[in-house]
C-alpha cells in the first residue's frame, strides 16, 4: 500500500465517516474531520504528534490536546484504530478493513498487509474465563526493507574499514 491514498479514496473515507458518525450520534465537527481526514490520506498510520503537526498550521487554534481527544473518542466509537508500535507511541489507522500490519522493529514503520488466513484465525473456545473475543488484531514484527538493507550492508562496511 502506498503511503498516501488516492485522492478518491480519501474522499469516499471521508465521506463514511461522516455517515457513520451521524448513525452513532457523533458530532462531525471541522476538527473532528479534519482530525480523520488527516489519518485517512496518511497510510504511515501518523501519531497524535504528527496529526497536531500537519494541522496546526491550516488550524492554529487546534491544540496538541484537542487531537490526542479526538483520536481517543473516535477510537472509543470504533471510527478508527489504534495500532501498537514498538517504541511505544500509539499510532492510529483510519483504515476499518478488517487488515494485519506489519511492524519495523528498528524504524517503527507501520505497513498494512492482509493474511487471510488470519481472519481465519482460530481462537481456543476454553480457557478464556468468560472473555468475548470480539476481533483478532495481528501484527508481524521484523525488519522493513530499507532496515533490512542496512542491516545487511552494514557488516560489509564495518569489514571494508577493518573493524570486526
Amino acid at each position: 500500500m502506498s503511503e498516501r491514498p488516492r485522492p478518491a479514496e480519501t474522499e469516499s473515507r471521508c465521506a463514511a465517516f461522516e455517515s457513520r458518525c451521524r448513525g452513532r450520534g457523533v458530532r462531525v465537527t471541522p476538527q473532528r474531520l479534519a482530525v480523520y481526514r488527516a489519518l485517512a490520506s496518511d497510510a504511515t498510520h501518523p501519531t497524535a504528534e504528527s496529526v497536531f503537526a500537519r494541522l496546526r498550521r491550516s488550524m492554529p487554534s487546534l491544540s496538541q490536546a484537542t487531537v490526542y481527544r479526538i483520536l481517543n473518542t473516535l477510537e472509543r466509537e470504533g471510527l478508527v484504530r489504534r495500532v501498537g508500535s514498538t517504541n511505544g507511541a500509539a499510532r492510529f489507522d483510519a483504515n476499518m478493513v478488517p487488515h494485519q500490519h506489519l511492524v519495523c522493529r528498528r524504524c517503527g514503520r507501520t505497513t498494512d498487509v492482509l493474511i487471510p488466513s488470519a481472519r481465519r484465525a482460530m481462537l481456543p473456545r476454553k480457557g478464556l474465563q468468560g472473555f468475548v473475543p470480539e476481533e483478532v488484531d495481528l501484527k508481524v514484527l521484523g525488519l522493513c526493507a530499507p532496515c533490512g538493507a542496512a542491516r545487511r550492508g552494514a557488516p560489509a562496511a564495518r569489514r571494508e574499514r577493518g573493524v570486526r
